[in-house]
């Protein structure tokens, strides 16, 4: 979560999108994502809990709190986020962008689990 906060700071967009869930990639807004990143003054992050759930592949949550400065005023975003780590690389599970599996399909992470087991109950 650190590394993703500190990417929306340096106007790391690529980073961003890389360290998402790669099935979830192509549905980012890139340059809605650019416009934040480069018009927020980051005020900085706090990770209040992170839970390693272990599992195959494992997955893990991160509890937060995001403030940043625009012309609107101040904000702070708290949020729980999913982790699942897919060949030893950890991605963000985005619940904001729909990733098109049902249950019993296989889980887009690439487990060859499905769905249901593996990333489905953090979306």
């Amino acid at each position: 979560m650190r590394s993703r906060y500190s990417a929306y700071v340096l106007g790391l967009i690529e980073y961003l999108k890389d360290t998402t869930l790669p099935a979830q990639q192509s549905a980012l807004d890139l340059e809605s994502m650019r416009a934040w990143s480069a018009s927020s003054t980051w005020l900085g992050l706090e990770v209040e809990e992170n839970t390693v759930l272990g599992g195959k592949p494992e997955h893990a949550l991160v509890q937060f709190t995001a403030r940043w400065h625009d012309e609107a005023g101040e904000h702070a975003q708290q949020e729980r986020s999913a982790f699942v780590q897919h060949q030893g690389r950890w991605y963000y599970i985005d619940a904001t962008v729909p990733l098109n599996a049902k249950r019993n399909d296989l889980c887009p992470c690439g487990s060859g689990q499905k769905f249901k087991k593996c990333c489905g109950p953090y979306v």
